[in-house]
């Protein structure tokens, strides 16, 4: 499906730095029930506004009366302490949990681009992990429909994707550029891992897109059918590895997860949705309609949110 036109374009409404709140289309008051209550769009590092506002448009023409959320990915992200960062992500985890609360939610669609989209959804994942335990509330959770989807991600190597990402392609600029890049990837890394006594930062972001609780609170803990994932990548990948993005997606088969892969053979970093959009966002239909075809068929169980 392609891009709605830019006369249907809808705006992105700033809710921080971090985080923007599409609008609302006329006539979408009405809630679709086959559309999730949420979608939550992580952008690329250093994306630009206008493109993500095309993953916004092609999203509100399959969803139109979702509530679509997006997370800005900036290099503000390495200097930035874990608590701060969670902070600035409290507004989704608002918005997530209100909507959680609307009966019946109609579930939530992750859409990933790229690692560092990646990393922003695990410091999310993380915040409301530490909600939920520190709610005590209990109460019997019925789990609405969710989905994952994984663009251009998740590949295992910080300081060759940011160089990839971020350093000029003319040899001259790049000689110039590494070196102070490669010094502050070292530095991040004390300061993450060795000061801070975090995990590896690849490390976290695979294993917590192989985990079943993806989303606390929302998310079935334990069902590892729950929530389909859809892995979209391509050969032609300069910044994140096609075999890594695949070794990540067999290894969440051999959990049980609910796998689809959309492999393609010509389109650069986050760019597949432009390289071939009916394939892309036909895919992202399919998934979502496995969602909401699986959490019918989910359990209650006793929880505290």
């Amino acid at each position: 499906m392609s891009s709605t036109s830019t006369a249907n374009r809808t705006q992105l409404i700033p809710v921080n730095s971090n985080v923007l709140l599409a609008s609302t289309p006329e006539g979408s008051e009405k809630r679709n029930p086959l559309h999730p209550s949420v979608i939550l769009l992580f952008g690329w590092l250093g994306a630009q506004l206008p493109h993500l506002l095309k993953y916004v448009d092609s999203l509100r023409a399959v969803f139109s009366t979702s509530t679509i959320v997006v997370i800005k990915s900036s290099t503000s992200y390495y200097i930035t302490s874990q608590t701060q960062l969670e902070s600035l992500l409290e507004p989704v985890v608002d918005i997530i949990r209100h909507e959680n609360g609307v009966s019946p939610s109609r579930g939530v669609l992750i859409h990933v681009l790229s690692n560092s989209g990646g990393f922003h959804f695990v410091t999310l994942r993380n915040a409301l992990k530490k909600m939920s335990i520190s709610d005590n509330d209990s109460r019997t959770l019925s789990f609405p429909s969710t989905a994952l989807i994984l663009d251009s991600v998740p590949g295992d190597n910080l300081l060759k994707s940011t160089i990839s990402s971020l350093v000029p392609s003319k040899p001259i600029l790049r000689l110039f550029a590494v070196p102070p890049m490669a010094m502050l990837y070292a530095a991040f890394l004390v300061a993450h891992c060795f000061i801070g006594g975090n995990p590896h930062i690849f490390r976290e972001l695979r294993t917590t897109l192989n985990s079943p609780n993806l989303l606390p609170s929302v998310t079935h803990p334990t069902d590892v059918k729950a929530t389909p994932r859809l892995y979209v990548y391509s050969t032609a990948d300069e910044v994140t590895s096609a075999r890594k993005v695949a070794k990540h997606a067999e290894e969440g088969r051999a959990k049980g997860f609910d796998v689809a892969v959309e492999k393609y053979a010509t389109s650069p970093h986050v760019s597949h949705a432009r390289n071939d959009p009916e394939r892309y966002w036909g895919a992202v239909t399919r998934l979502w309609e496995r969602a909401i075809a699986v959490s019918k068929g989910l359990p209650q169980v006793s929880s505290r949110l």
